[in-house]
C-alpha cells in the first residue's frame, strides 16, 4: 500500500487562522482541507491548460479572432497565445525554405 507524503508549507498566520476556522466549522483535519484545496487548485489549473490550448489551436487554424480570444483569456494571456502562434508560423515557413 502507498503511502501519503508528507509535505511542509510555509503560511502566513492569516490563513492558517483562517484553516483553523474551517477545520472546527467542518469538523475536518487541516490535512484534509488543504488537501481539498490542492487538489481542486491542480485541477483548476489542468482546466485553465486545457482551454488555452484548445484556444491556441482554434486560433492559429483561423476559427476565431484575436478578439474573441482576448474576451475568453483576457488581452494579456491573448498576446502571448498570439505571439507563440506567430512564431511557430514562422518557423514553420523558414523551415519550408
Amino acid at each position: 500500500m502507498k503511502r501519503d507524503e508528507l509535505l511542509t508549507v510555509r503560511i502566513d498566520p492569516e490563513l492558517k487562522d483562517k484553516i483553523e476556522t474551517l477545520e472546527r466549522t467542518k469538523l475536518e483535519t487541516k490535512s484534509n482541507i488543504i488537501r481539498e484545496a490542492l487538489i481542486r487548485y491542480i485541477q483548476h489549473e489542468t482546466e485553465i491548460k486545457e482551454i488555452k490550448e484548445s484556444l491556441s489551436k482554434k486560433f492559429a487554424s483561423g476559427k476565431i479572432s484575436f478578439e474573441q480570444m482576448v474576451q475568453i483569456l483576457g488581452y494579456e494571456e491573448a498576446r502571448k497565445v498570439a505571439f507563440f502562434v506567430e512564431v511557430a508560423k514562422k518557423s514553420f515557413e523558414e523551415g519550408l525554405k
